[in-house]
């Protein structure tokens, strides 16, 4: 090359930009943490909009839609909302002796064939049930809202009757076929919000909690027959909250009754769901909720997608066995409240937060443990920052190990995952959920060297299935 122009070669190289280094996943399949008890997704608010279909006889696609919800989707919960409607007023003053009118549960009927529709695809699935408000007889307000500021709450004395109320849906639940397994006396009562709730503050949610546990154990034995639920708690909308406030004294006045510690994920600070893991004192700890609230114009909610992507894979690492969704429909809206959109009676439409939820879901079964993970690299990023987000998961045989990788950013991102040890030799099968894939079935692909190169496209996940 003569001068010149090796000159030239060489500032037109000192001026070209750098391609940036991937980013390293590194895998430790060998060093296993909590086992997972599975996934789920609620019936709450909009139960009469998931039967809608059937009420305009629109029945094939009405089952289509259900077929969407639970055959299509590999879930282990069913979320259902308890409602302030079954005791417009006191039944009697015995709260040991349930008095209801079968009136006060006729929104029950939406819940019962959601809850029919479920079993009839997917048995085994377990119910979960949480009062939002106790009937308005019962409050200070004398309102389903929880008040905003004034913060309505439980007018002293009512805690049996609280009990009561719970009872009876459980027993409605039970008589139509659908046991109740898990029970949560409140929704968020340390946030003062205008929808149906009321509120708590630590001590009076510790002593309500003990006093109704007292009373379904009581109702345990006088009524043999319905079963009675597991206790989630507190369920508030901070985990971080959970841990540092509320929990201690619901430990102190009914720990033995405590059986899985749960809350929702709209406090996001720090390294919260591992500081609630500690403590729980181990008992297991569940996401009882997340969603998306904010405005997304993104095609199909993509962007909301991602960030449930973000939530799953933090809290799971943090040492989360349950993490459940929000919603499973709302009418058509640009948020990232629900999975599915449907038009009241009409139609229904799944987002992308629909399809990677399904693609997230369909490999992990109860009893998988989660896998230690490490990120290096341009695109490892902080607690709830955009960036490249993944957790890995072993099958209870530790035949197949599961990654799954997502894209949490609007720029492209080139990663390896680096896999020591024999199963780097064991043949990986591809899925993707991205702005033009639907859980998408890649080309099987394989390690070299312990490695494997990927780019994953913008606000894309990607799932790889590593084994048999």
């Amino acid at each position: 090359m003569i001068p010149a122009l090796r000159i030239l070669f060489a500032a037109l190289l000192a001026a070209a930009p750098s391609v940036a280094a991937p980013t390293i996943l590194r895998i430790q399949p060998d060093e296993t943490r909590q086992s997972i008890e599975g996934m789920g997704c609620g019936a709450i608010f909009y139960e009469a909009h998931i039967t809608s279909l059937a009420a305009r006889d629109m029945d094939t696609r009405q089952q289509e839609l259900y077929d969407s919800m639970f055959a299509r989707v590999r879930t282990d919960f069913l979320h259902l909302m308890i409602r302030h409607d079954h005791e417009a007023e006191n039944d009697n003053a015995d709260p040991y002796l349930p008095a209801f009118q079968p009136h006060g549960f006729d929104y029950t009927r939406h819940t019962i064939a959601i809850c029919d529709a479920a079993k009839k695809r997917r048995p085994e699935i377990q119910l979960y049930a949480t009062l939002y408000t106790p009937p308005v007889w019962m409050k200070t307000n004398g309102d389903p809202s929880a008040g905003g500021e004034a913060r309505a709450t439980l007018k002293p004395g009512m805690e049996l009757e609280l009990g009561e109320f719970c009872w009876a849906f459980l027993d409605r639940m039970h008589r139509n076929g659908h046991s109740v397994r898990y029970l949560s006396i409140a929704n968020e009562p340390d946030w003062p919000h205008t929808q149906p709730g009321y509120c708590l503050t630590p001590a009076s949610h510790a002593e309500l909690f003990a006093k109704v546990a007292a009373y379904l154990d009581e109702m345990a034995r006088r009524y043999p027959d319905v079963p009675k639920p597991a206790l989630v708690g507190p369920n508030l909308l901070s985990a971080v909250d959970t841990a540092e406030r509320w929990l201690p004294p619901l430990l102190e006045k009914a720990g033995a009754s405590l059986a899985i510690v749960g809350s929702h994920d709209y406090d996001r600070r720090g390294e919260r769901w591992s500081t609630l893991t500690r403590a729980a004192k181990g008992r297991p700890v569940w996401v009882t909720e997340w969603c998306v609230n904010a405005v997304d114009h993104s095609p199909g909610l993509l962007n909301s997608a991602s960030e449930y992507w973000l939530a799953m894979t933090e809290a799971f690492n943090g040492g989360v066995t349950t993490w459940m969704a929000y919603d499973w429909v709302y009418p058509p809206r640009p948020g990232g409240e629900a999975l599915i959109h449907v038009d009241w009676g009409k139609t229904y439409q799944l987002t992308k937060i629909y399809h990677g939820f399904r693609q997230w879901c369909e490999p992990l079964a109860p009893g998988m443990k989660n896998v230690s993970i490490s990120l290096s690299g341009p695109a490892a990023s902080g607690i709830s920052q955009p960036g490249l987000k993944a957790a890995a998961f072993l099958s209870t045989d530790a035949r197949q190990l599961v990654v799954h990788a997502a894209n949490v950013s609007d720029q492209a991102c080139d990663m390896i995952l680096h896999l020591p040890g024999p199963r780097s030799k064991l043949p990986v099968r591809r899925l993707r959920t991205s702005a033009t894939e639907d859980m998408a079935t890649l080309p099987d692909s394989a390690f070299e060297n312990e490695m494997l190169h990927e780019s994953l496209p913008p606000r894309a996940m990607a799932t790889y299935l590593i084994g048999p």
